[in-house]
């Protein structure tokens, strides 16, 4: 039986959930692959849960600055290259006896850092572990890269990376632009009426889908939700907080206190799809996962400010393909949506563009991609 191990890094929720989506349709449609998921983050020593504790509180107020800075700082071959001593540092813990033990014949992975350590699990202990990994964002990056000559494929996400990929120095032959992937339950969704009821959605009208921030939800996103609501638009809003419960009860508070009516508030929620159907346009930052479920839903974007750095790529990429706009502060975000709103034929173009935008197939060729490496094992 083959075995294969679906590692990520819980860097934000991106990396987990596309590798649970691997998981998932793995099992459902092979019943010869022996599957283990791991996230690597369990295995770090103190200086590598500082880390994600920084980024997680950057992530929750929306750091902008920071991370960006530390994205332009991170992407160049000379900072990347002492990279490796750090992920040595993870050969000495747990990760590397269990990554052994297992000894998967392919590793999956959907953050960088996995796919680096089982390449030094390959050169030094003679293992010959083949090394997928998925870039989740609509843009390369050196930390993804740096791994490239003990990797056996890159997933990403359209043909222009594939060709920054091809000009950094890697084989085309190891580039497979197949899209990021998602759930293939994500356009199972229910029957529209019944869930514009659930949510009270008034047919008359358009509505608006805001995501606070990922699963983890965003305090930053507040300021946002207050300017929109000041505009008065006659739509109707659905915001989603994800896991922070200190944002859902402000914005509770504040609709409360303001009597206002058109504003359904959520907390963390699985029902994505359904809510992209009912929905005319979605205010989200621009996460590769987000980015990429609101372009199969085909529905129009309103970028917010996400935490810099790869975001910033994949919002040029959205609104290079008028896919959606880009916002960088809550009173012009606030006046871009009203212009939206009051002018129906601009999300309608925006519809229309996304229409054009290939159906994403990623998982089921990332299959076959595998059963294809099996022949060779």
């Amino acid at each position: 039986m083959t075995k294969i191990l679906i590692a990520y890094a819980s860097y934000g929720s991106g990396h987990k959930s596309v590798a649970e989506y691997v998981e998932d349709y793995f099992k459902e449609h092979s019943n010869h692959f022996e599957i283990k998921i791991i996230d690597v983050m369990d295995y770090g020593n103190i200086f590598a849960k500082l880390n994600k504790k920084i980024f997680d509180l950057n992530f929750k107020f929306q750091n902008s600055i920071s991370t960006t800075i530390g994205y332009e700082i991170s992407d160049n071959k000379l900072v990347t290259a002492p990279y490796k001593e750090i992920v040595k540092s993870f050969m000495k813990s747990k990760l590397k006896d269990d990554i052994l033990e297992y000894n998967p014949d392919i590793m999956i992975s959907t953050h960088f850092f996995p796919g680096i350590a089982m390449g030094l699990i390959n050169h030094k202990y003679g293992t010959k572990t083949k090394i997928i990994t998925i870039l989740t964002d609509y843009a390369s990056h050196s930390m993804w890269l740096k791994n490239n000559k003990r990797e056996d494929a890159y997933i990403v996400s359209n043909d222009i990376v594939k060709n920054e990929l091809i000009d950094y120095g890697i084989p085309e032959n190891k580039i497979y632009p197949y899209g990021i992937p998602l759930s293939s339950k994500f356009k199972k969704f229910d029957d529209k009426e019944k869930i514009k009821q659930k949510y009270e959605v008034n047919n008359n009208k358009l509505t608006c889908l805001f995501f606070g921030g990922g699963s983890l939800g965003s305090s930053f996103s507040y300021n946002y939700f207050k300017q929109l609501l000041k505009q008065e638009l006659d739509i109707n809003i659905i915001f989603v907080s994800g896991k922070n419960t200190k944002l859902e009860n402000k914005c509770k508070n504040y609709i409360e206190l303001n009597d206002i009516k058109n504003v359904k508030i959520l907390g963390f929620t699985k029902d994505i799809s359904n809510l992209l159907n009912i929905s005319d346009f979605v205010i989200t930052k621009p996460g590769g996962l987000s980015v990429t479920e609101a372009l199969e839903m085909k529905t129009p974007m309103v970028l917010i400010p996400g935490n810099g750095g790869q975001e910033n790529h994949n919002a040029r990429f959205i609104t290079k393909n008028r896919f959606g706009i880009n916002t960088h502060y809550p009173y012009t975000f606030a006046k871009k949506v009203k212009k939206l709103v009051n002018n129906p034929e601009i999300i309608q173009s925006m519809k229309n563009n996304l229409n054009n935008y290939q159906e994403n197939t990623s998982v089921e060729k990332l299959l076959k991609l595998v059963l294809k490496m099996e022949k060779e094992l």
